[in-house]
């Protein structure tokens, strides 16, 4: 009698948790979609939103795999819950990873282009040197570089590149500095526009906008908002040649994140391959929280219609820093 009685209640607990489990898909699915439709209206005004942008493609983790069980399980329901957002989303980042057409629009020599935040408390010099020397960026833009770094980089990179001095310029207030084959003419500090540091770079093909950003992270959401809209209408108006790169805070799903790629493009979507995420990469542990892989993407670089890239990707390694420096190689077009 007690085991009919034990059976009887295995088999009810079975029975709700199965059914527990296909809500739950289901609601999953359903929330997804939810949070595709808020993501456009009212946008990332909520942190719930916001939070899922950031997480954009992890959602595949959980999409794919449950789309699979219940097309094994034939649960139309919960099929036709997961198959709309998996192809949504699957669909965003498709571009990422179909190959790219080689382009012949340029002849003139590719400008090379790496922005790399140091991060404040790195004091791994050696490594963040030989990044950098690996690299040979013909423009180097630095985010969180203490004067302490910034002292230290330069005297250690002195000689990197052979044929001309190196050229640097440093804006000690925000931390941030610019590193150049080619000669640089500081143009100002644009503290409440993404504290957006702003020179002209003297190259071969001509006189080149560049700008170092590192806007403040989303908390609260609005300051940083308000940066990137005023960065963008700079961007609106500069003629020229004009590349934008740096620490953004914020990924390519964000509604910041489109107030500039409206104007410019992003050389990682337009030159690179996969889904290039660039932070946590400080290892084994990030603020005591085990980190095995970076798992969002919050540094660009963006070229204004002048140019075109021609390749672009993320380091592997991080030097001591809590950031993967990301490279661009990009040409002017002719």
């Amino acid at each position: 009698m007690l085991k009919k009685i034990l059976v009887s209640l295995l088999k009810r607990c079975w029975n709700i948790g199965r059914g527990l489990f296909w809500l739950g898909l289901r609601l999953f699915g359903l929330g997804v979609l939810a949070w595709y439709v808020l993501r456009w209206w009212p946008g990332d005004r909520f942190l719930s939103v916001r939070l899922f942008n950031y997480f954009m493609p992890w959602l595949l983790v959980g999409l794919i795999p449950g789309l699979v069980v219940a097309g094994l399980a034939q649960r139309k329901w919960a099929i036709l819950a997961l198959a709309a957002p998996t192809l949504l989303v699957g669909l965003t980042f498709a571009p990422l990873f179909l190959p790219r057409p080689e382009s012949v629009l340029a002849a003139s020599v590719p400008l090379k282009v790496m922005s790399y935040n140091v991060w404040y408390h790195n004091e791994n010099v050696a490594d963040a040197t030989r990044l950098i020397r690996q690299e040979q960026p013909d423009i180097l833009l630095l985010q969180e570089l203490t004067p302490v770094m910034a002292h230290a980089l330069t005297h250690e990179l002195v000689d990197l590149y052979a044929e001309s001095q190196l050229h640097f310029a440093y804006e000690p207030e925000v931390y941030q500095g610019i590193i150049s084959r080619y000669p640089l003419t500081p143009v100002d500090l644009a503290y409440d526009k993404g504290r957006a540091q702003r020179v002209k770079a003297e190259t071969p093909v001509g006189s080149i906008a560049v700008w170092n950003v590192h806007p403040n992270a989303p908390l609260p959401w609005p300051r940083q908002y308000r940066q990137l809209s005023t960065l963008a209408e700079d961007i609106a108006v500069t003629d020229g040649p004009l590349i934008v790169g740096g620490d953004f805070n914020t990924t390519d799903q964000s509604e910041t994140y489109r107030l500039v790629n409206q104007y410019l493009w992003n050389a990682h979507w337009e030159a690179g391959w996969g889904f290039g995420f660039s932070f946590p990469a400080h290892q084994p542990r990030f603020k005591e929280i085990p980190i095995l892989t970076p798992v969002i993407r919050i540094d660009h670089i963006f070229y204004s219609p002048h140019f075109f890239a021609r390749t672009a990707r993320t380091l592997s390694e991080s030097g001591g820093s809590d950031h993967l420096p990301v490279t661009a190689e990009l040409s002017l077009v002719r």
